[in-house]
């Protein structure tokens, strides 16, 4: 997988204090009204703006996934719709789902159509951090995932703790596939492809299982949800930090597993934003940063990079609406870009 074997560090001397953070976090959540507002915290301290949604609608993401080997393609070469911003998301029911199953981590869903091959593999995604609007958006659809999810909170340290030991995914992973021997009756239900996505502080628990050097993880899928540290007396993302993302973008551009990563303009002055953070893994993938356009509306795409199985989407919007707005991109994320290529 090419992931990196390293947890992210601990901020350095002179970095902003974790109460400072935290208490900047507090009024950027009361300025946006949003529903749960959360952000973003490192190890120590780095809290992001994220809101905690109600309810969703649909984005309009048409790209298809490029071919191994392909090319990358310009900002000036995409046709995609923005995601329509807001935080409230329509309840459309769990379509084929049967309701939410508690596991001893999360919870998750399984379609009631759901059948399995003699080998008992079925495609899994784990999304942390906004687990019900990407129920409501996803269960309708009849994509034929089996979808668990996990909240811990609105900071991206709780996420990183929860994972701090190497085998609580696995151990996750085992506790989903018992809920799908049962709900199948097939004791030999186990994940034949699993993506992982997060939402705003929900990279937090991402960072934990690739920095475990995992080969089993097929697609990585952030929206608007990644962030680091300064580096101590410049502002630039801390490299340790972001490298099992770097790791696995350099592999998605060589063809690996896929990585889609979307940012908003959404500013974090105490620590590198999701724009700063889409432009250092660029650099490591040695990509032309592409410039930034001015934005056609309040949500307009402002720039994209497709290199292999690594795409790009950046996005004018800068509040919290607009970081609400990238949790509508999933679903065609998934139907577009990560399905066809997991699936046979």
């Amino acid at each position: 997988m090419g992931t990196q074997s390293h947890g992210s560090r601990l901020l350095s001397k002179g970095t902003t204090p974790h109460w400072l953070r935290d208490l900047a976090v507090v009024g950027l959540c009361a300025a946006i009204v949003v529903i749960g507002s959360a952000a973003r915290s490192e190890d120590e301290g780095a809290d992001a703006k994220n809101t905690e949604t109600s309810e969703g609608a649909e984005s309009t993401l048409t790209m298809s996934p490029l071919p191994s080997g392909a090319p990358g393609k310009p900002a000036a070469l995409v046709s995609e719709a923005a995601p329509r911003g807001g935080c409230d998301f329509p309840d459309n029911g769990f379509g084929d789902y049967l309701g939410w199953r508690p596991l001893p981590l999360g919870r998750m869903l399984v379609p009631s159509s759901l059948t399995v091959p003699p080998d008992g593999g079925f495609d899994l995604l784990v999304h942390f951090h906004g687990t019900e609007p990407i129920r409501k958006q996803l269960a309708p659809l009849g994509l034929g995932l089996v979808i668990a999810g996990l909240d811990t909170g609105t900071l991206s340290s709780g996420y990183k703790s929860t994972f701090e030991s190497e085998g609580t995914f696995d151990a996750m992973l085992s506790a989903i596939s018992r809920e799908v021997a049962l709900a199948t009756k097939n004791p030999a239900a186990r994940p034949r492809s699993i993506v992982l996505s997060s939402w705003s502080a929900g990279y937090g628990a991402i960072s934990r299982i690739l920095a475990g050097g995992r080969d089993d993880v097929d697609a990585v899928i952030l929206l608007d949800s990644l962030y680091a540290s300064y580096t101590s007396g410049a502002k630039m993302p801390d490299p340790t930090e972001l490298a099992p993302f770097s790791s696995f973008a350099r592999a998605a551009a060589n063809g690996g597993p896929l990585l889609f990563v979307t940012h908003t303009a959404v500013p974090t002055p105490d620590y590198a934003s999701t724009l700063e953070t889409g432009t250092f893994l660029l650099r490591e993938i040695g990509a032309d940063v592409p410039a930034t356009p001015p934005a056609q509306d309040p949500f307009g795409l402002s720039r994209a990079h497709d290199q292999n199985h690594f795409f790009l989407r950046g996005y004018a919007g800068s509040d919290g609406d607009a970081h609400c707005g990238q949790l509508r991109l999933l679903p065609d994320i998934l139907r577009d870009h990560v399905l066809p290529a997991s699936r046979p």
